[in-house]
């Protein structure tokens, strides 16, 4: 797994979960972001309140500082982010206050309204009843129980791969493939060993389907259990960050690859068997 790239500060205040320390040098906030909006039923961008950088000490030990920001559209809606600078040091590459303190890292420590958990409506007809799992996920993601994001994603992964298995089926099939590997992939589903299963699959999913050879359903159980076994929570939440994207391509495409292949095979074919003349 790459090394997660550091957010940028408008990520940070859009979807960084709490308690993950990210690391940017001498944050400072953004003057806008982009995020949903309730009453105004869409995505539109948010600009600093008045409730921007006041800094309250509760100890010395214990620092934190709070930012906030109103739709433009309705100036109804309000975010609010409680955030820590950390790691702070002497600043070396300071040629004009040599004392001066640099902040290395910052770590969001509370948000009014809660990042959103909803689903969008196509990946979660998709889902079907495992859409509560994802959403669990996403929960455990917000709060940092990034073990448990992952261990949910890889929930899903295992549930809806005889599922897959059929789409890819149906996929090999407008893709012209022989009917022995066909067969061969309806097979996998027999496996006992969910490992099995997914090595078979993994053969025989048609080149097409697999980028660089790689097979994306494999690659994603294959990183989700590492990070189920051998990683930290902040770990984890870099897993599940880095595969989220696939995950949701892969059980938002494939389907939809299959629908429009075999609507775009059967329009060809009774094309093809209309009498046609060309003058």
């Amino acid at each position: 797994m790459p090394t997660p790239t550091p957010p940028t500060p408008q990520e940070f205040i859009e979807k960084w979960p709490l308690y993950t320390r990210a690391d940017i040098k001498n944050f400072d906030p953004p003057k806008s972001i982009t995020r949903m909006c309730g009453p105004c039923g869409k995505e539109t961008t948010w600009v600093l309140s008045g409730a921007n950088g006041t800094a309250v000490d509760t100890s010395p030990q214990l620092p934190f500082q709070f930012v906030g920001y109103t739709c433009v559209l309705c100036t109804r809606n309000a975010l609010l982010v409680l955030y820590r600078k950390l790691d702070w040091r002497e600043d070396k590459d300071s040629y004009t206050t040599p004392k001066h303190k640099a902040y290395f890292s910052v770590q969001k420590i509370g948000q009014t309204p809660p990042q959103s958990i909803e689903i969008p409506a196509d990946l979660k007809e998709r889902l079907g009843t495992t859409a509560n799992y994802y959403r669990n996920a996403l929960v455990c993601r917000a709060q940092n129980y990034g073990i448990g994001a992952v261990a949910y994603m890889r929930r899903i992964v295992e549930e809806k791969t005889d599922e897959l298995i059929d789409v890819v089926v149906e996929l090999a099939q407008t893709f012209g493939e022989v009917e022995k590997t066909i067969e061969s992939l309806r097979k996998a589903k027999e496996q006992i060993r969910y490992e099995d299963k997914l090595k078979v699959a993994s053969e025989l999913i048609p080149a097409a389907l697999r980028p660089g050879g790689v097979n994306p359903v494999g690659q994603l159980y294959i990183h989700l259990s590492i990070g189920l076994h051998g990683k930290t929570d902040d770990e984890c939440i870099a897993v599940f960050d880095d595969l989220k994207a696939d995950f949701e391509y892969v059980f938002r495409n494939l389907h939809l690859q299959a629908t429009e292949r075999r609507e775009f095979a059967q329009r060809v074919q009774e094309r093809a068997g209309r009498a046609t003349t060309i003058k």
